[in-house]
């Protein structure tokens, strides 16, 4: 399968029929479910969506950037093994001419990488202005960054190149960043860091490879220019630290080796601040921290971060801490993963997480005694308050709710239902956060009281999905299963105050105002919320989904999957629509204009928009 990280519905419907068989089957959604509030019957050019039909949306961004995709197809068989070649290029398309596509004459031939190329050769570098008091407008992706190993069909060029989304140029053209190969380089993984500049993606750089072999490259660096290794002390770069606007200025939290650590399997978390020239000497002669930023005499087995920058650039981590007990014969004590912030100024802290008992947060460890952190739509943030669950990737087990704040973290809710860790959602908004625990979708306050209960699906098991991972003005949006496997499209109000159903409709993704009050990488205001009913695709307008849709076009046979990828500023966005698991097509919308999906190649294999497009 190749739906590369997308839940498919088939997935999604054989678990809810074993379910279904196993429950003896049910009926329809039940009473307590919220009012269909969807205009029903009134399509008036709304598709039978039960919404009325309207000639365009507003939207709030007004993005006329190029947008990327790539397509990737099987090209043959190696004549020396036998084995299954790949051909993956990067096309763009403009907005203004939607019909024009230009492919990079930089791509990837006979490589070995399968279909998957689409997602793991791809990543956007995005840009974003931020005025004085935090708040950020015009977010977008700004560059895009790829492997290749072809230069015009030919064995020239190969590794790390970027291209610009600037429309005002006659034909998009990419350049080389650095001399690494094409098999040493990686946009996408274990290991892989990209370090964004909001300011300018040309700034922006990338750490990639193995524990105690990584390297790093600036967008800044040219085709000839070799990539920078590591110092020989650093183990592994856990986290980007967000600075913007002079490569200089870019900063990493490491794991370092020292001669004076005592648990083997112990290191120190300092910073680390690279050269801004390329070479691997340059690396070498970077500064980094002497003194670990651990309070002795803690050593570090591990550290993730757990979410992504606040406003204040601080960072949250989960740092498992070992203690020697300076006893002969005695190993190194694990005193597990806990919770820590990390605020960078001129002088760094990093301080545990306490409760109002002193007590730190323990994260809970998996079977491979490695720590589990929440997945990325389990976490949300509201200013510079934090919000998680953490659950397993079965999906199953309660979990507690937490709130952080600062140094401080208190339990919001406790032993809820699975929020779904491939499926489901935690957002905050108006002052609210709320979370689809099972097959509820529940919210709180702030502080995690006047607790409500929204929605309920009755299937058995995930029955609660979405891919829209933001909110606009209190409005949440969610697919709802029952258990015969009927699908309405939800927009609920973060207090229960209002909601809107759409029957037999998914929601698909959406675009964003481009705006936010938190830092860029926090960025989820929604503009336009898109819709799929049968073969239609439609939009809504994210701040009032009651009000009517437009009717973005119809496809020509019923897809099997339709997804995008990646929230990203409107009216001109991309949609992959999915024929079977090996096969699948790009279409080209704009919200204001009804009508406006047309195919962007003819052409079969996989297509896939560009994360951000």
């Amino acid at each position: 399968m190749h739906f590369s990280g997308v839940i498919p519905r088939t997935i999604l419907l054989a678990a809810l029929g074993a379910a279904m068989s196993a429950c003896g089957g049910g009926g329809s959604s039940g009473s307590d479910t919220p009012e269909d509030k969807s205009n029903v019957g009134g399509n008036n050019g709304g598709g039978g969506s039960g919404l009325s039909g309207l000639s365009g949306l507003d939207g709030d961004a007004d993005n006329q950037d190029l947008l990327y995709f790539s397509y990737t197809y099987q090209s043959g068989e190696n004549p020396n093994t036998g084995q299954q070649q790949f051909h993956s290029a990067l096309y763009a398309l403009d907005p203004a001419n939607p019909g024009a596509l230009s492919v990079l004459k930089l791509d990837s031939r006979e490589s070995a990488l399968g279909l998957d190329m689409g997602r793991s050769h791809y990543a956007p570098l995005y840009e974003a202005d931020v005025d004085d008091d935090g708040r950020v407008t015009n977010y977008r992706v700004s560059d895009v960054l790829f492997l290749h190993n072809r230069d015009a069909g030919n064995e020239t060029s190969e590794g790390f190149a970027r291209v610009s989304t600037d429309a005002t140029t006659p034909v998009p053209t990419p350049v080389r960043v650095s001399s690494e190969s094409y098999l040493g380089a990686s946009v996408l993984g274990a290991g892989t860091l990209i370090w964004q500049d909001y300011a300018d993606a040309e700034n922006a750089g990338v750490v990639y490879g193995l524990p105690t072999s990584e390297k790093r490259v600036h967008m800044s660096f040219g085709a000839t220019d070799e990539p920078q290794n590591a110092m020989s002390m650093v183990v592994r770069h856990v986290v980007a630290l967000r600075k913007q606007g002079d490569p200089a200025k870019h900063a990493y939290l490491v794991l370092r080796t020292h001669d004076d650590l005592t648990c083997s399997n112990g290191y120190r978390l300092v910073g680390a601040r690279p050269s801004s020239s390329p070479g691997p000497g340059a690396g070498l002669y970077s500064s980094i921290m002497n003194d670990s930023l651990l309070p002795s005499p803690k050593e570090a087995a591990s550290a993730e971060p757990l979410g992504r920058p606040l406003s204040d650039n601080s960072q949250y981590l989960v740092i498992d801490t070992l203690i020697n007990p300076n006893i002969i014969g005695r190993p190194c004590i694990s005193e597990g993963p806990t919770l820590w912030h990390y605020k960078s100024s001129a002088s760094p802290q990093l301080t545990q997480v306490l409760d109002e008992n002193n007590q730190p947060l323990k994260l809970p460890v998996g079977g491979s005694g490695i720590p589990r952190l929440p997945a990325d739509r389990n976490i949300a943030v509201d200013g510079d308050v934090l919000y998680f669950g953490v659950g397993g990737i079965a999906q199953t087990g309660p979990q507690d709710l937490y709130r952080v704040e600062g140094n401080r973290w208190s339990v919001l809710s406790e032993q809820e239902e699975n929020l779904g860790y491939f499926t489901g959602f935690l957002l905050a908004d108006e002052g609210r956060v709320a979370a689809s625990a099972g097959n509820t979708v529940v919210s709180w306050d702030s502080n995690g009281n006047d607790r409500k209960e929204l929605d309920t699906s009755n299937a058995a098991s995930m029955g609660l999905q979405t891919d829209v991972l933001g909110s606009r003005d209190g409005w949440l949006f969610y697919n709802r299963t029952d258990i015969m496997g009927r699908d309405d499209a939800v927009a609920m109000k973060i207090d229960g105050s209002d909601s809107a159903i759409i029957p037999d409709a998914r929601w698909i993704g959406a675009s964003l105002s481009g705006n936010g009050d938190n830092s860029p990488a926090n960025v989820t205001e929604l503009s336009e919320v898109f819709l799929w009913s049968g073969k239609d695709i439609s939009a809504v307008s994210a701040a009032d989904p009651g009000a009517g849709r437009v009717l973005l076009g119809t496809l020509d046979a019923m897809p099997e999957e339709v997804t995008m990828h990646g929230l990203a500023p409107g009216p001109h966005r991309l949609i992959q629509v999915h024929t079977d698991s090996d096969n699948s097509t790009v279409y080209y919308v704009n919200t204001r204009e009804r009508g406006s999906l047309r195919k962007a190649l003819d052409a079969s294999g996989m297509q896939r928009p560009v994360t951000g497009f």
